[in-house]
């Protein structure tokens, strides 16, 4: 039987969600507290990397078991035994196939920055005095909403084979002294979102110009610029979306 696991968790301890060798990952810590509550050796496959210091409210991962279990009993023992930081907000059982990473809809990330000093977010956001107005950054981000080669914006890995994303959403979002930047795509590109933030940042303060930017994100460049991003730690992944066919009702016979 295949589940899918909800996790949410709060990123600064660890690099990353995924397993390294001399390093402490989510994944690795979900792994040790399924194996030791089920007594056999679980493997669990996420739906997204983050990166060291990024934070999840909703990160979703698949593993396989032979004998059935109870989805709620399951997830109350887990985060008695789970630290602090990593929370299980759900198991659901999934049809069998089903893939945490390759059948998601959309990701949406979400990136804050705080116009004054918080304690309550000094972990979770980035700080910045002065911040372009709202309308402007806004006018901005739209341009990125369209499917498009994203090579510029990302981190070149030798196990991306495209780089092509269809972004639904990039808009940004003030409450107080919180911007809040909201991007939804099919996929993202390892430290795409970060890099967006500083290029609209860049170009709302002047740094870059208008027409440089809509040049990288119509056309692929022949010269790879300065690769550029902002902090990790106010970068939280905020929600995975699947299809409701994946998901096997529990109540059903």
């Amino acid at each position: 039987m295949r589940y899918f696991i909800y996790i949410s968790y709060f990123g600064k301890a660890y690099s990353g969600w995924q397993i390294q060798k001399n390093a402490v990952s989510v994944q690795q810590v979900v792994e040790e507290a399924l194996g030791k509550l089920l007594s056999t050796s679980i493997a669990i496959s996420g739906s997204s990397r983050t990166d060291k210091g990024v934070h999840a409210a909703q990160q979703v991962a698949h593993f396989d078991l032979i004998t059935p279990i109870d989805p709620a009993h399951l997830t109350y023992r887990l985060n008695r035994i789970l630290p602090s930081d990593i929370s299980i907000t759900a198991i659901r059982p999934v049809v069998e196939g089903a893939h945490a990473r390759f059948d998601a809809c959309y990701r949406r990330y979400a990136y804050t920055i705080v116009t004054q000093k918080d304690p309550f977010y000094r972990d979770k956001s980035v700080w910045m005095r002065c911040v372009p107005p709202l309308p402007l950054l806004n006018q901005i981000s739209a341009l990125f909403s369209i499917q498009a080669d994203f090579e510029f914006f990302s981190k070149i890995t030798d196990s991306t084979r495209h780089f092509v994303c269809k972004v639904e959403e990039a808009s940004w979002l003030q409450m107080d002294h919180k911007l809040v930047f909201y991007i939804q795509a099919d996929r993202f590109l390892r430290g795409m979102v970060r890099t967006i933030v500083r290029t609209i940042l860049a170009v709302a303060t002047g740094k870059m110009d208008l027409a440089t930017l809509v040049q990288l994100i119509r056309q692929k460049p022949r010269v790879r610029p300065m690769l550029t991003l902002m902090p990790p730690h106010g970068l939280t992944l905020v929600e995975i979306g699947y299809p409701e066919t994946l998901f096997i009702q529990e109540n059903a016979s």
